[in-house]
């Protein structure tokens, strides 16, 4: 069975978000890993991200960042708050774990191996072991 993948995407360094990242990675999970902080979103790929989720789902309300730019969470502007997470990464939380149709934002372990299908033990899968031959069982004959 091939690997799994999944993007990962986080700006800058974070403890925690490196502890899911080894968690990932010690579990086999093969992650292509983009650092907003180095290479940011575009608006198209911030589009494209988010979709038609709920653009609170993504927002880091804690940030110093949602205060700087005075966002509030029940008036928000979908069109200028994605122009600003293109502009402004750390307004977004981390880390964005995305495979070909799922995502899962922040560091939720549970969700993270749900999504991912693994083990929460953060261990490789065991392959399969190949399926024995045994001979066919005889058949009973009622007599």
């Amino acid at each position: 069975m091939p690997p799994k993948r999944a993007a990962f995407l986080i700006w800058g360094e974070d403890e925690e978000c490196q502890g899911v990242r080894k968690f990932l990675e010690d579990a086999g999970v093969v992650l292509d890993i983009r650092d907003l902080s180095k290479r940011p979103f575009t608006v198209d790929e911030v589009n494209k991200l988010i979709g038609f989720v709920p653009l609170e789902y993504f927002l880091n309300s804690q940030s110093d960042s949602f205060k700087k730019h005075h966002l509030d969470r029940d008036d928000l502007d979908r069109d200028e708050t994605i122009t600003l997470i293109a502009q402004d990464p750390t307004l977004l939380r981390q880390p964005i774990i995305r495979t070909n149709r799922l995502f899962t934002v922040g560091c939720d372990r549970k969700k993270i191996c749900e999504m991912l299908q693994i083990s929460p033990n953060g261990k490789k899968p065991v392959e399969d072991e190949k399926d024995e031959v045994h001979p066919p069982l005889p058949s009973r004959v009622a007599k």
